[in-house]
């Protein structure tokens, strides 16, 4: 397994080397010079979506979910797919990334909400990813997980302020496929491997919570996960930095459409592998790998330990830098011809090594922050996509009705993921009721604020 590791980690120093000396001037950095294909685009978007929380999360919520738990990524292709009639206006507004596309729709205003906003939350999200990464290297090595979350975030950041969006669409598109190659292997031994669970399979598969709905998952459940899920891979900042690298609108539609393709086989194979770890017994840790040690051989342990770190790096990377491509941005850096900059390469690095740093020490301290912090997805849809969706469909409406729609439609929503169940039938839905309020109130507000044509 440490043979298998330290090669892995050759292999992505070798691609941060070489995309490196590629590395120019800015757009290089930011966006790899608004030239990559529709292949590059693709890989880089399956692997950023196929992160911790929906692999690991999703075949982890086998015993609630069943099968159910495909809607997880089956949400993230349809967001995708509706992103594709705004796609040409996005592409032609934005430039490298989502407060850009925010100024060009509505002013300065907003775009500063934005990018106050958003890297405070996905800085938090990297932390995230780097304590998965650092959960999954113990599982597989001797590390302790002060040592596993320092390399985790030191080969992720390292990269990503090497090559800048370079190394990340060349690292992506490896991961991507070492990530469905290793659920293919986990799913196929699982069915035609020969290590039968304790029950028949088809029992297993009739007994679970069927798909698509069950008493754990209802429609309002779905309404609710496309609302504060499936969005963010609509209008959310790490999708729009993908797209943002597409050599032109043709490409980056293309892209987009064969990502969500990918993704729908692979949400049925992670809807399997829910379902088949609720046969397991005494599971300590993530039930992936507990599926993996028990169907596969020996000799395909470390492959599985790749993909499944790749699961987490492939998120990382793309979140450190769109977090960090947004604090660029703030600090000016891109907004003027790149040869009147003072160094700006060497600035935005210090930028992403700095995040990367606040993230790990993050990591260090709050261990169990992962689901807290992921709860930075439903924030941030129920803050930011309307005004997108809202400035993407050509409405227009005043600055500070949009900056005013951003925080309500925020507040809202964090106050609906945190507030607990209250007594009643209605109010053990007070949450979902908060959550779909953010969205409302975002629509108020830009309504109220709106400038007819």
């Amino acid at each position: 397994m440490n043979t298998a590791l330290i090669l892995y980690l050759v292999v992505l120093a070798l691609i941060a080397v070489r995309s490196a000396r590629r590395v120019r001037d800015i757009p290089d950095f930011f966006v790899a010079r608004k030239g990559a294909s529709a292949k590059a685009v693709a890989g880089s978007l399956v692997a950023t979506i196929l992160g911790g929380s929906a692999v690991i999360g999703a075949v982890d919520s086998g015993a609630r979910l069943g099968g159910a738990a495909s809607w997880f990524m089956l949400t993230g292709a349809l967001g995708l797919l509706a992103l594709i009639p705004f796609a040409s206006r996005a592409y032609s507004h934005g430039k490298y990334a989502l407060p850009d596309l925010v100024e060009s729709l509505y002013g300065n205003g907003p775009r500063l909400v934005a990018s106050v906003v958003i890297p405070v939350a996905w800085t938090g999200i990297v932390a995230a990813q780097i304590i998965a990464a650092a959960k999954l290297l113990m599982t597989f090595t001797d590390l302790s997980y002060t040592a596993a979350a320092i390399i985790s975030a030191a080969v992720f950041t390292l990269y990503t302020l090497a090559g800048g969006q370079l190394s990340i669409l060349r690292t992506d598109f490896m991961q991507a496929c070492l990530i469905i190659l290793g659920l293919l292997l986990v799913a196929g031994f699982a069915l035609f491997g020969g290590n039968a669970p304790t029950r028949p399979l088809s029992e297993i598969l009739q007994s679970a919570p069927p798909f698509p709905f069950n008493a754990n998952f209802s429609p309002l459940d779905l309404f609710l996960l496309i609302l504060t899920y499936g969005t963010t891979y609509t209008a959310g900042p790490d999708i729009f930095s993908r797209m943002f690298c597409a050599k032109d609108t043709a490409t980056a539609k293309k892209a987009i459409g064969m990502a969500a393709l990918t993704l729908i086989p692979v949400a049925f194979i992670i809807g399997f592998l829910a379902v088949y770890g609720v046969t397991l017994e005494n599971v300590q840790g993530a039930h992936i790998t507990a599926i993996a040690d028990k169907v596969l051989p020996g000799f395909l342990i470390p492959v599985i330990a790749l993909a499944l770190l790749s699961v987490v790096l492939s998120s990382a990377d793309t979140t450190l830098l769109s977090s960090s491509v947004i604090i660029s941005r703030l600090m000016g850096l891109g907004r003027t011809d790149s040869t009147n900059e003072h160094h700006p390469l060497a600035k935005a690095r210090i930028v992403i090594l700095l995040n990367g740093i606040v993230a790990l020490l993050l990591a260090l301290v709050f261990t169990d922050i992962i689901g807290t912090l992921l709860l930075a997805l439903a924030v941030y849809a129920g803050a930011f996509t309307v005004p997108i969706l809202w400035g993407l469909l050509g409405l227009k409406a005043k600055p500070k009705f949009v900056a005013a729609a951003i925080v309500a439609g925020g507040i809202l929503a964090l106050a609906g993921k945190l507030c607990p169940a209250l007594p009643g039938t209605l109010g053990a839905h007070t949450g979902d009721i908060l959550m779909i309020a953010a969205f409302i109130a975002n629509t108020a507000c830009l309504f109220m604020g709106r400038i007819k044509q």
